[in-house]
């Protein structure tokens, strides 16, 4: 008799245990599907605020400009990805008479920042339509010192 107790004792504490397990289990499950759920806001948050910053300031500047049509985001491209960013964005105006709005947008990006105060600095690089070539020292690249030779 004492056989079959001890047996009974142990099933039901097998089953409490794996019972225990399927509802962690499960909670995880749905912690991880709503998770998945959030799409890439971890992502977002840790990765795209600072180039997010960028584009915003230079769609803010880009809104100001007198327009027939209406500007629209057309490109993007990071200059510089340290803590002094620098971003190139380009708008263009569905009016085929007028000029694209290309920006210069640096700001400082490190951790801890916060894009609300961070003050940016955008410049227009060019309003020129087809044909213009932008070079990288254009925007956020500076270029190096200049070595002196001493003369011998």
């Amino acid at each position: 008799m004492a056989y079959k107790q001890l047996a009974l004792a142990t099933a039901i504490a097998v089953a409490a245990f794996q019972a225990a397990h399927a509802q962690q289990d499960h909670a995880g499950a749905a912690t991880a599907t709503a998770t998945a759920a959030d799409g890439l806001s971890d992502l977002q948050a840790m990765t795209f605020a600072c180039p997010m910053a960028a584009l915003n300031t230079a769609a803010r500047q880009a809104a100001k400009v007198p327009s027939q049509g209406s500007y629209q985001f057309s490109y993007f491209r990071i200059i510089n990805d340290a803590h002094h960013s620098a971003y190139e964005v380009h708008f263009k105006s569905n009016y085929a008479g007028e000029t694209d709005l290309r920006y210069c947008v640096e700001l400082y990006c490190q951790q801890g920042w916060d894009p609300r105060t961070t003050k940016a600095s955008i410049m227009l690089m060019s309003t020129q339509r087809e044909g213009v070539t932008t070079h990288g020292d254009a925007c956020g690249v500076h270029a190096p010192p200049v070595n002196r030779r001493l003369n011998r």
